[in-house]
């Protein structure tokens, strides 16, 4: 995180124009979408192999990740053909709004080619994600995401800049190295080391072991596109219903507050997994505890907004130097909503997705995807700049992270009374 905020003053300073740099965020978000189109596959993996870990089925662990590396496999050489194909053809100027003087459309198509094509990749090699995951190793994913947002820090700030348009393409080169290099390394050391203990065939394929992963992924993704139509278009459609020079304040803004969000998120990493473990033991109790404890975290990141609010302007100025803006209250008062609130979303899907318990999540994430284009649009011109965009968001989330624990604990309790009944029913 630490690293994130130190890249916002790099990419200022590494780009001369800031409409420029406001493409290439928008570009970073757009390919990032593609992590989604996995077909669910290494969440899938990640449920699945914490359950047969559980039950020490060593030949489903090693099936799971077997048939899941194979089916990933076929997968991403069908993304690669298609974003190829997209990078080609579509007209990138006119959908990220940015003229053929400041950056060319074959710089322009090169630049989405070359990410696409890394992104593709980088989704193939995290399919090793889903076995950390399992083995309750989240802090080596999250080291992984470090070493490569440091090593992307490196390059802005050793490598020399040229004009924009060159700058655009070494960096989209830049990323594609510093994304896949340390994935691909802790692929060759899990697997070298055999850390899973179970003896993975690369050459088999079984679908049985797909098709279980599948069914719990598919859901999984389904949920994922919604939650990226919510929260991972704010890029885009600040550059369509604003301009893409408004993308490079709205990401200050959103670093900080996203920043004090994913600190309480980093303790939610491991629950995830953690759930899917004591749901297979049947100790429902201690989930729904648990439950309540996580959701306390929101409060706690809500207060820290609140008592940091008349220091904002202090600290983006310390931060950002000659380039910092003025603060605006009221963006400030949106943007501490939307921490609180990611920070329950991660609270509800952590709890969610490890019980495979998916129902009020597809039905309200479903209605908040729908209304997101539309509400952004109307609050954008409402409020005259890009905080609609994130206001819409807070406000099509809500309802979910009400509906959910309810509906959540109410689903556990069942569950233990269930099991109660039946170990009565056995004695």
């Amino acid at each position: 995180m630490l690293v994130g905020l130190a890249a916002v003053p790099a990419y200022m300073r590494y780009f001369d124009n800031s409409t420029v740099l406001g493409t290439w965020y928008t570009i970073q978000t757009m390919l990032q979408w593609v992590l989604m189109f996995d077909l669910g596959i290494g969440n899938g993996l990640r449920n699945e192999l914490v359950t047969a870990l559980v039950k020490d089925d060593k030949e489903a662990a090693g099936g799971y990740v077997s048939s899941s590396y194979r089916l990933m496999g076929v997968v991403c050489l069908l993304l690669a053909i298609i974003v190829s194909l997209l990078a080609i053809f579509v007209p990138w100027n006119a959908v990220l709004n940015i003229g053929e003087g400041l950056v060319s459309s074959r710089a322009l198509s090169a630049c989405m080619a070359i990410v696409g094509i890394g992104v593709v990749l980088q989704l193939f090699l995290q399919l090793v994600n889903g076995v950390l995951y399992a083995l309750q190793l989240s802090s080596v994913v999250n080291a992984l995401g470090l070493v490569s947002n440091a090593l992307i820090l490196a390059f802005i700030l050793v490598v020399p800049g040229s004009n924009d348009e060159s700058n655009l393409l070494m960096l989209g080169l830049a990323n594609v190295a510093c994304m896949i290099l340390p994935p691909m390394v802790a692929t060759v050391i899990v697997f070298r080391k055999n850390l899973l203990g179970a003896k993975v065939s690369w050459s088999s394929f079984e679908w049985i072991y797909a098709k279980r992963t599948l069914s719990t992924g598919l859901v999984i993704l389904v949920l994922q596109v919604t939650w990226m139509i919510v929260a991972s278009t704010h890029s885009l459609l600040i550059s369509l219903f604003r301009d893409p020079s408004e993308v490079v304040e709205y990401q200050i803004y959103y670093k900080v507050y996203y920043t004090l969000g994913s600190i309480a998120a980093i303790a939610l990493v491991p629950i995830w997994s953690a759930v899917t473990m004591a749901a297979t033991q049947g100790r429902y109790g201690w989930i729904i505890s648990t439950y309540k404890r996580c959701l306390l975290l929101a409060l706690g990141v809500g207060a820290v907004c609140l008592v940091s609010a008349p220091f904002v302007q202090f600290g983006f100025d310390l931060w950002l130097g000659d380039s910092s803006v003025p603060v605006n209250l009221w963006y400030v008062a949106i943007m501490s909503l939307y921490s609180v609130a990611f920070v329950l979303q991660n609270v509800n899907t952590s709890i969610g997705n490890g019980l495979s318990y998916f129902k009020v999540q597809l039905l309200l994430m479903g209605i908040a995807a729908i209304l997101m284009v539309p509400l952004s649009w109307a609050l954008c011109n409402a409020l005259g700049g890009w905080i609609g965009v994130v206001l819409a968001t807070v406000l099509a989330i809500l309802p979910f992270q009400f509906v959910e624990p309810v509906a959540c604990i109410r689903h556990l309790r069942k569950l233990g009374q269930s099991k109660m009944v039946g170990k009565n029913q056995k004695e």
